[in-house]
């Protein structure tokens, strides 16, 4: 199953009609524009002449199913169309590590462009659908592929200092700050989608998020428990509501002897 998603991910078409014989149930819409890409990659169309002819390739991926795994060949990367993922990375030893969360309009595959290998594992956790973008297009002296690749340059840049972001909280924060942070940066992201800031819903589980932020499932579950219980948020299985931005951006640490409750004064809340 996994070779059969990723072979047809990699497959990129040139030319609409040829696209038109091969479209299939698994298959949204017939292909992206080099131009509709652009827009979706918020790269400032400047130029008019592009080939109107070539087609980037949209599949769905089921909730749950291997876009890529570990080590195989990289002959794309993949543009979010829609959906939620994980990117994951495995030791030596088998201990995997949750690297991201890939949504809606984010560039993933970034990591197999050096070693033409996936480095990481990448997994629908919701039903998905990616746009590909195969390195043969990349590797073409034209213009629209020149920008194309100045935009992964500058995606490159910003996933980095995301990496750098995400190390500050895992090695300076405590573990009950790491929670908060991390729902806030959801938060963050649906608002730029254009979805509600304050209403989401968790896609991963609470293992995926601790492996992320280097916590145990525990604590995870124990911290968000807590912030229900402040006030802070509201809970319910996946559902999340944050009632208060301010008090959880101030949040730090919880107090060992405390007794979470509501009716709690806000001023004890923090240490």
């Amino acid at each position: 199953m996994k070779t059969l998603i990723t072979n047809s991910l990699s497959r990129g078409t040139t030319n609409v009609t040829n696209m038109a014989t091969s479209v299939s149930d698994s298959t949204p819409r017939a292909g992206s524009s080099i131009g509709q890409l652009f827009d979706l990659c918020g790269i400032t169309r400047e130029h008019t002449f592009y080939d109107q002819n070539y087609r980037f390739h949209h599949s769905k991926i089921k909730a749950g199913q291997c876009v890529h795994a570990s080590g195989d060949e990289c002959k794309a990367v993949h543009l979010v169309f829609s959906g939620f993922l994980k990117n994951t990375w495995t030791d030596k030893d088998g201990t995997e590590k949750v690297i991201n969360f890939p949504m809606k309009n984010e560039l993933v595959g970034l990591d197999a462009i050096a070693p033409r290998k996936y480095t990481n594992t990448l997994t629908a956790l919701s039903d998905c659908e990616l746009i590909t973008i195969p390195i043969e297009f990349l590797n073409r002296h034209e213009i629209a592929s020149e920008i194309l690749k100045l935009h992964l340059i500058t995606e490159m840049s910003k996933q980095l200092v995301n990496e750098q972001k995400i190390l500050f909280v895992t090695s300076c924060l405590p573990a009950d700050a790491r929670v908060a942070k991390f729902l806030l940066s959801l938060s963050f992201k649906f608002k730029t989608l254009g979805f509600s800031e304050k209403s989401f819903l968790l896609r991963m589980k609470q293992e995926d998020i601790g492996s992320h932020l280097g916590l145990t499932n525990e604590t995870v579950s124990r911290t968000l428990s807590a912030l229900c219980d402040l006030g802070l948020m509201k809970k319910n299985n996946r559902q999340i509501d944050i009632l208060d931005f301010d008090a959880l951006m101030q949040f730090r640490r919880l107090h060992a002897n405390m007794n979470y409750s509501r009716r709690q004064d806000k001023s004890v809340r923090f240490s």
